[in-house]
Parts: C-alpha cells; sequence; structure tokens
C-alpha cells in the first residue's frame, strides 16, 4: 500500500516508509542516510538498523569514518550489502 502510494505521488520511498538510502561508491565508500543507528561493528561487517530494514555492509577493513544522526559514512573495500528485513 505504502509503496503504490509512494510511486503514485512521486515521493521519495525512503521518507514515506522509513527506510535508508544507501550511495555506494566504487567498492570503497558507502553513506548510509536515514539510519537509526549502529548494532554491531566489526573491520569485517558493519550492521545498521535502517528502521524497516537491517543493513549489513561486509567487507574488509571497513571503518565508520562519520557518523551523525542523518547519515553514516563507511569507508574499506566492501564486498556486499545486504538487506535484512
Amino acid at each position: 500500500m505504502l509503496y503504490h502510494a509512494a510511486d503514485t505521488f512521486d515521493l521519495p520511498g525512503e521518507v514515506l516508509l522509513d527506510l535508508p538510502r544507501l550511495t555506494v561508491t566504487g567498492g570503497q565508500r558507502v553513506v548510509v542516510e536515514n539510519h537509526q543507528g549502529l548494532m554491531d561493528y566489526s573491520p569485517e561487517a558493519i550492521v545498521v538498523a535502517g528502521g524497516r530494514v537491517v543493513l549489513k555492509v561486509i567487507g574488509d577493513g571497513l571503518e565508520i569514518r562519520a557518523m551523525t544522526a542523518e547519515a553514516l559514512l563507511i569507508t574499506g573495500q566492501v564486498f556486499r550489502v545486504e538487506f535484512v528485513y
């Protein structure tokens, strides 16, 4: 229902549906906007609460370079990003 409303009214789904927005750049940098905090952190995996979804960034040498209430910057070698509903 909410997905349909977001499409119909051309609204950003991440805001309407309380979902995070991800930007991945070159397998070296991930920006997570609209996050709801950090759940777990290691150089191999960073787990982020994202409202209706949990994000797992899997890689090597992962670091949290910056974190604000609005955004989270992760750097390192990113192998994959998993969404757990």
